[in-house]
């Protein structure tokens, strides 16, 4: 029950290609890799005459450093801004959950959906089917030179991403008998039937829409992808505590979670997917210095508070089943959070608790994923308070 995942299952990964071309030079996707060879040369420029050449070199200048200045040990390494804050630097990524992967792009749908039929278009792809309300592209029935036995189909999944104006495209690739008989609606298997084609379409793809110049066009067809369909809210109900509400499987709820618990000013401790439980601490005084821009500038980033070195060390020696015991289940409105738990010792010895803050995640009504934030008795915070931590996770969110 006494879980510490080390790292964090969801994760990030840089545009790259392989070396090789899995479907030939003469197939959908031609390896590129020797295409360097056939460049032409240039002459060297030639300065016209009656000008004289001025000789040209790169200075690094190295200024001064007052007395004043950082002191030996002063200084730790910042950490990194919240991935929202970093959002716009880099325009297109491939995450990965497990072994299913996709790609994620800081625009907005309506101006994805243009981009990847044009990218179908250009490599040669007929799209067979395009419903924008839907977000699903369909390639037509095609044959590979290296698989002549079979035929092969794409489907493209247009989704609203977790972050405002971004868009996540899930590709599904699809191989049958080449004398099978094919027509009407395609039954989609939950796996693609080759992980490689399917990783080759999700990097061609990737680097196509790199190298597409941002908010180039729109389609107001597809204004209606995501337009309904967030995936992430802060909901703060009259009356009741607020939450946040994710359209998401539970395993890359939990994934996403877990990776914004370990950034901004939060500290993960314990950790429980079985129980859908963190223990976290948070910096008050990183938080009010990540929010003042002005205070202490960029240097100021990475040092830690006194307060943080007290927190992390009191509650480094707590272990989870302590924080299951010091649940407090006498109060009417906690049973029915900690109820499916209620076994492993939930509230066995409660006390006056611990430092920080348990992150509780819980499937709620029509397949929406709740997260709520409480004190380490389980008690509900003030509101104020509740916003606050909530919108700190949500911002960390990928």
């Amino acid at each position: 029950m006494n879980k510490l995942t080390v790292g964090v299952a969801l994760c990030i990964s840089s545009l790259s290609l392989a070396g090789c071309g899995v479907f030939g030079n003469d197939g959908y996707f031609r390896d590129r890799s020797n295409d360097y060879q056939q460049a032409d040369s240039l002459a060297p420029l030639q300065i016209p005459e009656g000008i004289n050449a001025k000789h040209q070199e790169e200075l690094y200048e190295i200024p001064q450093i007052a007395s004043n200045g950082l002191e030996e040990g002063d200084f730790e390494v910042p950490r990194p801004q919240a991935l929202s804050v970093n959002a716009g630097l880099e325009r297109v990524k491939i995450q990965k959950l497990g072994s299913n992967r996709w790609v994620l792009v800081t625009q907005p749908p309506e101006e994805v959906w243009p981009q990847l039929h044009y990218f179908l278009r250009t490599s040669g792809l007929t799209v067979e089917m395009s419903d924008a309300s839907a977000g699903i592209m369909e390639t037509a029935w095609m044959t590979f030179n290296e698989s002549p036995d079979t035929k092969d189909k794409y489907r493209l999944q247009i989704e609203t991403g977790v972050q405002p104006d971004t868009t996540e495209i899930h590709v599904r690739h699809l191989s049958v008998a080449v004398d099978a008989p094919v027509g009407g609606t395609v039954n989609w298997p939950q796996l693609s039937s080759s992980p490689e084609r399917e990783g080759w379409m999700i990097d061609e793809m990737s680097t196509a829409l790199a190298t597409e110049e941002s908010g180039a066009s729109a389609s107001l067809v597809a204004q209606a992808i995501g337009g309904s369909s967030v995936k992430v809210q802060l909901r703060e109900p009259a009356g009741h505590e607020p939450y946040i509400s994710m359209g998401l499987e539970m395993d890359r709820a939990w994934a996403t979670v877990a990776h914004a618990v370990n950034a901004g000013a939060y500290r993960l401790h314990r950790e429980d997917s079985d129980i859908g439980l963190f223990y976290v601490t948070y910096d008050e005084e990183r938080e009010l210095a990540e929010s003042e821009e002005d205070d202490g500038g960029w240097f100021s980033w990475g040092k830690k508070s006194k307060q943080e070195d007290e927190l992390a060390e009191s509650a480094d020696q707590v272990t989870l089943q302590q924080i299951l015991a010091g649940i407090d289940t006498s109060k009417s409105s906690e049973p029915a959070l900690f109820k499916e738990i209620k076994g492993l010792g939930v509230g066995s010895t409660p006390e006056d608790g611990y430092p920080g803050y348990l992150i509780v995640i819980r499937g709620g009504d029509d397949d929406e994923i709740e997260v709520r934030v409480r004190d380490t008795r389980g008690q509900p915070l003030s509101r104020n308070k509740a916003s606050q931590l909530l919108l700190s996770i949500q911002q960390n969110l990928i």
